[in-house]
């Protein structure tokens, strides 16, 4: 039996006034016979081009995403290229997804390869075979079956130590009732999108940083979600997500439990993003709306501005700059409007020395450390953020004139209490200057003078809407936002006056 069941081409162009109308378009081929794996190849010969990719089954299941990193993938039942996602190859029109990124004005050429394999040794199936192949292609026996998927092996990946392809995506279970903090990266990307290091590799990092939990959030696939064997990896406890990534901005899911269309432009679109992802059980954060960088980032700012209903706001991304001060004015201005939702931080981590895995690190007060508590605890506003894992530690507490006490998130009612006496806990911030921020502006900036240090301050009740604290280094510290050149290192979400 051949190797290849069928192989076609197709050509075709796409005209230049089309980016005007979509920043996508589907190019369909047909599956007509039973394969065990297909193998897709897309090129376009155009320099000023740059087109993604990502494929879509005869169910209309998106299988994944690659965007312009891989022109070469492969889906079989147990393995595929990382980004997309394995299993049944169903027979009927599949479809490839291009994404517009850039257009020459005659327009872009592409050619579209499509093959189909079926497993050429009797019963034994397409990924055993390889990962024999993987061990034995030096075997003269087995050179003329290595030609025939001279393709495959040709972008073949072998080893995947993470993978279970057992059943759905179940989540990791590292349970510990121990209401506390903990401290995880919500921001965090692998070889499934754009990232350098493996899932096994990311979550080794995590574990060697004491990072209790991450996100996994490549961009637009889930793929990544089905490495984890659900009884292997506990510590620590992997958040499934997905970075929805558009033109007009990104977002982080949290807790995705199917693959979400990433095909987003109007503000509808966005508006029924967040109902979907909620109606699944997910929350839904803003990543760096402000981050603009040619030509690294130049899609990254949220354009949807007047939107509501998302979870988060992802304030801090990476290391502090001053993208980031813009991103915390927007998120105050919010406060201020009445609208609460939590800060958050994220390394956006890739593998490259621009950023470390958990730099900044998000701090959750969680009843446990599972993805519901954590979930639970970001949603309620239980959240600070530091610069690394281990520096500063923060606790902030409020006692009312009525005896009763309150932590970040929490609301305090005004007709329960006249005044509030708030204590704020630092460690390991010498040095630094401490803020206290109200829905009015800068109440209190003061300098940090040892290691172990305790803060407190009477504010009256009825003159603010909120309490939030911050711990930097200041060129001016009774300005709201900070200059270009100041340094954050911890931030709080707020305590609420109602």
């Amino acid at each position: 039996m051949e190797a290849k069941v069928f192989e076609y081409t197709i050509d075709g162009k796409i005209p230049y006034y089309v980016k005007e109308q979509s920043d996508f378009i589907e190019i369909p081929f047909r599956v007509d016979s039973n394969v065990d794996v297909l193998f897709i190849e897309f090129s376009s010969p155009e320099a000023g081009c740059k087109l993604g990719i990502g494929v879509a089954d005869s169910t209309g299941y998106l299988r994944g995403w690659s965007a312009e990193r891989r022109s070469k993938i492969y889906i079989a039942k147990g393995t595929a290229t990382p980004g997309y996602l394995p299993g049944d190859i169903p027979i009927g029109i599949w479809k490839v997804i291009v994404r517009l990124d850039s257009m020459v004005n005659g327009g872009c050429r592409y050619r579209l390869r499509i093959i189909g394999y079926r497993t050429v040794l009797g019963g034994i199936t397409f990924d055993d075979v390889f990962r024999t192949l993987a061990y034995l292609t030096k075997n003269t026996n087995l050179i003329e079956l290595v030609k025939g998927y001279s393709e495959l092996i040709s972008i073949m990946n072998y080893t995947y130590p993470c993978r279970d392809y057992s059943g759905t995506y179940k989540g990791s279970k590292y349970v510990e009732d121990n209401p506390t903090w903990y401290r995880g990266d919500l921001h965090v990307h692998s070889i499934h999108s754009d990232g350098r290091n493996t899932v096994c590799e990311v979550i080794t990092l995590a574990r060697n940083r004491g990072l209790n939990f991450i996100a996994l959030t490549d961009h637009n696939t889930v793929s990544q979600n089905y490495e984890l064997n659900i009884d292997s990896y506990r510590d620590p406890i992997v958040i499934p997500g997905m970075e929805v990534t558009t033109f007009y901005g990104h977002m982080n899911i949290f807790n995705i439990k199917r693959y979400v269309d990433f095909r987003r432009k109007s503000r509808e679109d966005f508006e029924k993003l967040i109902e979907e992802v909620h109606s699944d059980g997910g929350l839904i954060s803003v990543n760096h709306p402000d981050l603009s960088r040619e030509p690294m980032c130049r899609d990254c700012p949220f354009r949807y501005r007047d939107i509501k209903g998302f979870d988060a706001i992802e304030i801090w991304n990476g290391p502090w700059h001053i993208l980031n001060s813009e991103s915390l004015l927007w998120w105050h201005h919010l406060l201020t409007e009445g609208f609460r939702v939590t800060a958050i931080g994220g390394s956006d981590y890739h593998g490259v020395d621009l950023t470390r895995l958990g730099e900044p690190t998000t701090w959750v007060y969680a009843n446990s450390c599972t993805i519901e508590g954590i979930l639970n605890g970001i949603k309620t506003g239980r959240v600070y953020i530091t610069y690394t894992p281990e520096e500063p530690l923060i606790d902030v507490k409020a006692i009312t004139n009525s005896g009763n006490s309150y932590m970040i998130g929490d609301s305090i009612r005004r007709a329960d209490s006249s005044s509030i006496e708030l204590t704020i806990d630092i460690r390991k911030a010498k040095g630094f200057t401490l803020r206290i921020i109200t829905s009015r502006d800068v109440y209190r900036a003061v300098e940090i003078p040892e290691h172990s240090f305790r803060y407190r301050e009477k504010i009256e009740a009825k003159d603010h809407n909120f309490i939030r604290v911050e711990v930097g280094r200041y060129s001016d510290p009774y300005k709201l936002i900070p200059h270009n050149y100041d340094d954050i290192i911890a931030l709080i979400n707020p305590l609420y006056i109602e």
